[in-house]
């Protein structure tokens, strides 16, 4: 049994040293998932913890029909000491609950807001490097009470992992035009029209 083992493995040292076997298989093998692309599901770091609420920037965008959803949440989310860099209606229609947007650096900080909404949703954006943008879309109520949010963003267990996810890039690549951050399979669909929410 040894013997075969030892043989197995000289064969893949062989075929690797004459470059028939390139050594990206090895990395592919043990990493087991793919770099998430724009619109895609991330993963985060094994074990990451939650990060401090004091140090996330987000961006609050309305895609409902509900005049001052955004500046709502902006606040309940300052409250818990997160920075709201602006809030705004989102260009576009979105029908899920809550999406929210980061590049590879703020993936566990989205991680960490995505706690106070239920059926919330992650996506890569490598457009988004140094923010959260969070999502409001049509299926979205409200946050929970001021006391629930605060004790879901203060949980400080590390983070559970989501199924399906890909590995975060090695570095936020440059968004093509026309790219789109969605995914087909995401709950809600996205178009180009322009709704007509208020912040």
């Amino acid at each position: 049994m040894i013997a075969s083992i030892m043989v197995a493995l000289s064969l893949l040292s062989l075929l690797v040293f004459t470059g028939i076997l390139p050594t990206p298989f090895f990395n592919e093998f043990s990493q087991g998932k793919d770099e998430a692309k724009a619109g895609e599901v991330p993963c985060f770091p094994e074990d990451s913890k939650p990060a401090s609420l004091d140090g996330i920037h987000a961006t609050v965008l309305n895609a409902t029909g509900r005049p001052g959803l955004a500046n709502s949440i902006a606040q309940s989310l300052e409250e818990q000491g997160v920075t709201i860099d602006a809030t705004g209606n989102y260009e576009g229609q979105f029908y899920g609950t809550v999406k929210l947007t980061a590049g590879r650096s703020q993936v566990v900080a989205a991680y960490t807001l995505a706690r106070a909404f239920t059926d919330s949703t992650v996506r890569y954006a490598p457009s988004d490097p140094a923010s959260v943008t969070i999502i409001l879309g049509e299926r979205f109520t409200d946050l929970p009470s001021s006391e629930e949010v605060a004790a879901l963003l203060s949980n400080t267990e590390p983070l559970k992992q989501v199924e399906n996810c890909k590995l975060i890039p090695a570095e936020d690549e440059t968004e093509q035009p026309g790219e789109e951050e969605t995914s087909p399979s995401e709950t809600g669909t996205e178009q180009a029209t322009e709704p007509e929410p208020s912040e």
